[in-house]
């Protein structure tokens, strides 16, 4: 499982990269919001309730309606969206609780091996959510840094897009 740490690290760099500066405030008054779905720990069953894709499209929903809070409902959304794939990477979430009680994980390795032979693993899908997850007594995998790789990988990405955006205006 990620330590709270990387679960504020990965989204902070990513949203560096991609927020004008003028907005940075908010990332760093936000920035607790990446480990809120941690809590469910205490509520219910972990990775479970805070752990699904409606509470980031829920944030990203209100910045659409509320336009003028768009900035502080997409970044909390993306703090959210990490947490979930990180989590993802880490032995998996139920990311459509309530409606389906499966967890979906990525679990994804690089190695490389002597003389030169390099093995990637990538594997995916549905598991049962078991009681050992229920009770946040789950095995983790060790793939969470290969999550937030890719998260930070497709927030450059996006920036690179909107630098290409802003050109053509």
């Amino acid at each position: 499982m990620p330590n709270w740490a990387i679960h504020l690290i990965v989204p902070l760099l990513a949203l560096l990269i991609v927020i004008r500066r003028e907005d940075w405030k908010y990332i760093f008054l936000l920035m607790p919001l990446a480990v809120v779905p941690d809590l469910d720990t205490f509520l219910t069953q972990h990775r479970a309730l805070l752990h699904n894709i409606f509470i980031p499209v829920v944030f990203l929903i209100l910045g659409w309606k509320f336009y003028e809070y768009r900035t502080i409902f997409i970044i909390s959304a993306v703090y959210f969206a990490s947490h979930v794939v990180l989590d993802m990477f880490g032995g998996g979430v139920v990311l459509f609780y309530p409606f389906y009680d499966r967890m979906a994980f990525v679990n994804a390795s690089l190695s490389i091996e002597q003389p030169i032979n390099i093995i990637y693993t990538f594997d995916y899908g549905f598991s049962e959510y078991s009681s050992g997850w229920k009770n946040a007594l789950g095995y983790i995998t060790d793939s969470p840094g290969t999550g937030g790789l890719v998260f930070v990988l497709l927030a450059g990405i996006c920036q690179l897009y909107r630098n290409k955006l802003k050109r053509y205006q």
